[in-house]
């Protein structure tokens, strides 16, 4: 892999990142004091159970090269 390749591939992940904070994160932060606590637990495990599987995802990819 060339380096104009890695490096338009990290700036792509970077900004999808970005945007996944913006969109998803931020929103899911500023409502999470919601009355319905049987919610917010639910959501609150889908986003652990994401930043779990992305972290092994990320864990893998560093172990295999």
């Amino acid at each position: 892999m060339n380096d104009k390749v890695l490096i338009i591939s990290i700036l792509s992940l970077l900004g999808i990142g970005i945007l996944a904070v913006f969109f998803i994160a931020v929103p899911w932060l500023v409502n999470y004091a919601l009355p319905n606590w049987k919610e917010s637990l639910l959501d609150s495990g889908i986003v652990i159970i994401a930043v779990a599987l992305f972290v092994y995802g990320f864990y893998m990819n560093t172990k295999m090269h």
